[in-house]
């Protein structure tokens, strides 16, 4: 595989420290602009009908049945028009939102415009939906321009897809208030994911393909890793990054710890743009007696940690992380420092990829675009998907509008975009109860847990929180 994984996590983005490395060339397509900052693709060569992994392709020519597409009439004719945005007789606009514009990161995030594009190309070689070709345009909020880029999407496409801002605060005044609707690849902020339940979901015309719910959080590999360290479990340490989104995942994190009985002694944050000395940090937690270690932020500055703690001769029995530290820029940065480290995920690594038809086949779409392979694009891909089934399932029944869009979206119970992750409940904003924990080992990443099936899974692998955790709260 030409690309090595990469994951900047959804919470990580307003940090504006990652270290995410955009590609160069993207590959050939034909734009135009799409409103300030914004590239639009269309590509259209059609083909006969595929698969994504497990889940059927909805992109097609159509059938011969007699069934007529919707257009913007049709679906204008009883209803606000603004429900058929991006509904034309020859194509079908849709957008997706990232900040790879930000000066302070260059391509931060533009994997996510690299599943979009890749997926866009693959669904229009096949047809589109019902033989009319999507159009794609690119929305750049570079961080600040959130809002004045969904307030473009509200006039112009007919949905986001696959997308995410770090200022998704700001949704609720936009977007939402619009009636557009996002099949988002992720939500930054517990304003724009939400609580679990289908009526947020609705309220916040936002749907998720791998939903990361405010009064949710996984803990999963906590409980699996607890088997064979429950002494370790007694003596957490918490470092996070002090800026709100962080110190919002840190609560989060410390009251799903001690829901699942851990004692946690020691709580440190840092500089979000990092620190100058890591060595006061590591003897801290040296002297807390830290034998299990949560740290909140990036896995560059978690790198340098370990390497302080190594300097110190020092250690926790378990150092257990989130999936955006699955990226060898962390890997990079810790060394040999890294080795134990242990990783979450509920998508499929791309090192199973010959097993999985659905990394796969992601991975060959993105690569064949000069694209960047990393697990936020992977999400895109599942959102992609999702979409498409909405659309065309919308579409055959001649409404092809946002509100059928978000009903559609939204009646899925259960998705793992054909294989690419663990199984999802997108219609009730319920994140996966089923994971994988990887280990460094000889500074690469290896399946630790489970060994003998594709995923764990439990029906306590899902903490419900109590805490209001929104800005307001």
């Amino acid at each position: 595989m030409a690309s090595r994984p990469r994951f900047v996590p959804v919470v990580l983005a307003a940090l504006l420290v990652l270290a995410v490395t955009a590609c160069s060339s993207r590959g050939e397509d034909t734009s135009a602009q799409g409103g300030d900052g914004a590239t639009t693709t269309t590509v259209s060569t059609p083909a006969g009908g595929e698969v994504f992994g497990t889940q059927p392709s909805h992109c097609s020519q159509g059938d011969d049945s007699g069934a007529t597409a919707t257009t913007a009439a049709d679906a204008g004719a009883s209803s606000d028009p603004s429900q058929s945005t991006g509904v034309g007789e020859d194509a079908i606009q849709v957008g997706t939102i990232s900040d790879p514009g930000f000066t302070g990161q260059p391509g931060l995030n533009q994997e996510l415009f690299d599943a979009g594009q890749a997926f866009v190309e693959w669904c229009n070689s096949q047809g589109g939906i019902n033989g009319r070709p999507l159009e794609l345009t690119e929305y750049d909020a570079a961080i600040f321009d959130y809002a004045a880029k969904v307030a473009e999407a509200c006039d112009e496409v007919l949905a986001l897809v696959g997308g995410g801002g770090a200022q998704d605060t700001e949704w609720s005044s936009t977007g939402q208030e619009c009636g557009l609707v996002d099949i988002a690849a992720y939500a930054a902020t517990p304003e724009k994911g939400g609580p679990a339940g289908h009526e947020s979901v609705i309220e916040r015309r936002t749907v998720q393909p791998a939903p990361n719910p405010q009064d949710r959080f996984p803990v999963g590999d906590i409980r699996l890793l607890a088997e064979d360290h429950p002494d370790a479990l007694d003596h957490v340490g918490i470092l996070y990054a002090d800026f709100g989104t962080l110190r919002t995942i840190a609560e989060r994190t410390a009251e799903a710890y001690e829901q699942v009985g851990a004692t946690i002694v020691s709580e440190q944050s840092y500089n979000v743009t990092g620190e100058a000395n890591w060595a006061p940090f590591a003897q801290k937690l040296k002297e807390d007696g830290v034998e299990w270690l949560n740290f909140v932020g990036d896995g560059t500055f978690l790198g340098q940690l370990q390497q302080a703690m190594a300097e110190a001769d020092y250690a926790p029995e378990v150092t257990a992380q989130d999936a955006n530290f699955y990226d060898q820029g962390y890997l990079d940065a810790a060394g040999d420092a890294a080795e134990g480290t242990y990783v979450r995920s509920s998508f499929v690594p791309f090192e199973e990829a010959d097993e999985n038809p659905a990394v796969q086949q992601y991975i060959d779409l993105v690569e064949g675009i000069d694209g960047e392979v990393a697990l936020l694009g992977a999400q895109s891909m599942s959102a992609w998907l999702l979409f498409t089934q909405a659309a065309d399932a919308c579409d055959d029944a001649g409404t092809l509008t946002r509100d059928c869009l978000l009903d559609e979206a939204a009646s899925v119970a259960e998705w793992d975009g054909g294989g690419l992750h663990a199984p999802t409940n997108p219609s009730e904003n319920e994140s996966a109860s089923c994971i994988i924990v990887m280990q460094v080992q000889d500074g690469s990443f290896v399946r630790a847990l489970p060994r003998d099936e594709p995923f764990a899974c439990g029906d306590d692998y899902i903490a419900q929180l109590d805490g209001d955790f929104s800005s307001s709260g």
